[in-house]
């Protein structure tokens, strides 16, 4: 049922007549309008079918099971939500919540069944809601029948509705209680058990799950706090991110990562205290790395809101950048746009036509269609290769899916999937256990490897199987990434049904060789303590790696910004790394093997031959190099001749 009291109501038929009239319509909502949760039955109530995006898993499921109880629905039914992981719906459904990235993939794969598109929280500018609204953009333009509505609290409104054409604009206030600014203490966590102690339910935003894991150790240690202490962020199960919403008798300090910033709502919030910064990943010279930076103003304001939802509040603030963004900056301007690239390329629309709301350098464009072709996604006409159109139908990266397809052709996929879900998830093993090295502990379930970090994460996998959580905590296997991978690897393998050929031979060098198919692109070669790549680009090994004396490796290039007692230290590292042979790259990408023949011809009397040097290379990273018969070398009788002089000269 509508709720009538939430501001947005007011705007109702304002609405409902602006999507009659246009193509599409803005619409920007403060906290607390009820904007997500209540134009989606607006437009339900009007006939229309809607697939409605979020940017996180956790929103789209949390917000489908209040649109769904408001309307009288059961979840699965006239309301349901669909992420990459697990899904709830049905044939009936007419409003879909869905993460981006899906809603990406329905729309660009021509699977979508709606009429109206709504693209919710765009001020968050991640990568997927991007290449919808220019992707929407683009079909509109052409004449497409459907609708788009843009929602969100804080927003470049006049550039987005200049953008459209000048589409339509619908400001509509928040319902919020005053929010007193306090000045920040010694300590977080000093604040945080005084406002507790006020009897207050507080939402404290750090930047990670490190911070998140260490401020719930530090209060739960505190003897003398009787309150719930819960932690929040994408990597818990929906059963311990429900926790976080339910009522208690006594106070709750919810430690959130910003999932708790913008469409999940808890309502009895009435403190945020906020770390005012945030770990996102920055392309910076083609490498992707996690850097610790501060939330934008408008990022801030939205925290600030959480605070008075039902009664007035209390925000404190510990952020002390002097210079923040008005907005984030957008994430289509700071990561790799290879996957974008291919799934447009798959529809035939060829990313530079389109024209961005945040329109990325066109180097980061054409450093994409590099990679793609790399990778042989994409010919060097910019055409989707048969590859290519098998790993854009993937719900992954594009390098782990380019590792799947090898697979396939190799008789490894039961295992590459696997591998595939645990580098989407991360390392599966503890670093530290009660303050030593992890490594000494998990190594012992890969004994005797040395060669391949993926290799032994995947070994550890494998054991953990066996083992309950007891057992994986005292072996060193970090249980919720353990399980986060099954579950990963479970989706992927769902969606790979019908496909692809499943089975595993187990052959180890198949399935090294599947690996290198897609990490054909970050090939280093050992020189002077680092590993070295064509660019002349240094990187060390992490110290959890197990790979001793490789020659040539391949891994991911990560760089890592840490604080350490001398200021902030970036750490330029390779992950999951394998050692390799380079002739495997080379059958797994002929595309980019080149050859130097016949260089420096000598004649060989005791072969009675010329012969000269072959060089090979792989990237322009030498791999090869070696002296061969060349008797039809065109300075053959030349170099002949010089030896028989010199013999006469004798």
């Amino acid at each position: 049922m509508v709720n009538k009291n939430l501001p947005v109501f007011q705007f109702k038929n304002e609405i409902l007549e602006a999507v009659k009239n246009n193509p599409v319509i803005i619409i920007t909502a403060k906290t607390g309008a009820g904007k997500s949760t209540q134009v989606p039955q607006y437009l339900l109530d009007e006939g229309y079918n809607i697939v409605v995006t979020q940017p996180r898993r956790l929103a789209a499921r949390t917000v489908a099971q209040r649109v769904a109880e408001e309307y009288g629905s059961e979840l699965g039914g006239i309301v349901g939500f669909c992420t990459a992981y697990e899904r709830q719906d049905s044939r009936i459904t007419r409003c879909l919540f869905a993460t981006d990235g899906l809603a990406m993939v329905r729309e660009l794969m021509g699977a979508g069944q709606h009429n109206v598109l709504v693209l919710d929280e765009a001020h968050e500018g991640n990568l997927n809601i991007e290449v919808l609204i220019a992707w929407a953009q683009h079909k509109i333009e052409a004449g497409a029948d459907f609708k788009v509505v843009v929602m969100s609290a804080t927003m470049e409104s006049g550039k987005l509705s200049e953008y459209f054409g000048g589409a339509s604009v619908i400001d509509v206030p928040g319902r919020l209680f005053p929010v007193e600014e306090r000045e920040a203490g010694n300590s977080m966590e000093e604040d945080v058990v005084k406002l507790l102690k006020e009897g207050r339910n507080v939402l404290v935003f750090q930047p990670g799950k490190k911070e998140i894991t260490d401020m719930v150790s530090k209060l739960k240690s505190k003897v003398d706090l009787d309150v719930e202490i819960l932690p929040l962020h994408g990597g818990l199960t929906p059963e311990e991110q429900n926790a976080c919403f339910k009522h208690y008798v006594r106070s709750k300090c919810i430690v959130s990562t910003n999932v708790a910033q913008t469409s999940v709502t808890i309502d009895d919030i009435d403190a945020v205290v906020d770390s005012g910064m945030e770990r996102r990943v920055e392309l910076v010279d083609g490498v992707e790395g996690l850097y610790l930076k501060p939330i934008s103003k408008a990022d801030a304001a939205q925290r600030k809101g959480r605070a008075g939802r039902t009664k007035p509040g209390i925000y404190i603030d510990y952020c002390d950048a002097r210079n923040r963004l008005e907005f984030p900056k957008a994430e289509i301007l700071r990561v790799r746009l290879d996957q974008a690239v291919l799934r447009l390329a798959e529809v035939g629309i060829d990313v530079e036509e389109l024209e961005f709301f945040h329109q990325p350098d066109k180097k980061e464009i054409h450093e994409a269609k590099r990679a793609l072709k790399a990778l042989g996604c994409m010919d060097n006409d910019g055409g989707v290769t048969e590859i290519g159109h098998k790993v854009a139908k993937l719900p992954i990266s594009v390098k782990y899916g380019r590792m799947v397809v090898e697979a396939e052709k190799r008789g490894a996929v039961n295992d590459v999937i696997t591998i595939a879900a645990l580098l989407e998830q991360g390392e599966i093993t503890a670093r530290k256990i009660e303050g030593v090295l992890g490594k000494h502990t998990w190594s012992r379930l890969c004994p005797g490897e040395n060669e391949s970090d993926i290799m032994a994460q995947l070994a550890v996998y494998q054991a953990a199987e066996n083992m309950t959580k007891e057992e994986m905590t005292k072996n060193g296997v970090f249980v919720k990434a353990y399980y986060q991978a099954k579950e990963k690897r479970r989706h992927l393998a769902d969606s790979l049904r019908r496909k692809i050929h499943f089975g595993s031979s187990g052959d180890r060098k198949q399935i090294l060789m599947s690996i290198c198919a897609g990490m054909v692109d970050h090939l280093y070669h050992y020189d002077c303590g680092d590993y070295r790549n064509g660019d002349g680009q240094d990187r060390q090994l992490s110290e959890n790696s197990l790979v001793e004396d490789a020659e040539w490796l391949v891994g991911l290039p990560f760089d890592l910004e840490i604080k350490t007692r001398r200021g902030e230290v970036t750490l330029n590292l390779v992950t999951m790394a394998t050692k390799v042979e380079p002739k495997w790259l080379a059958e797994v990408a002929p595309q980019l093997v080149r050859t130097e023949e016949g260089i420096d011809p000598v004649y060989i009397p005791d072969h009675d031959s010329c012969f000269s040097t072959e060089k090979t290379f792989f990237q322009d990273q030498k791999i090869g190099e070696e002296r061969i018969a060349t008797p039809e070398h065109l300075k053959a009788s030349e170099v002949f001749i010089d030896w028989l002089a010199g013999r006469m000269i004798v």
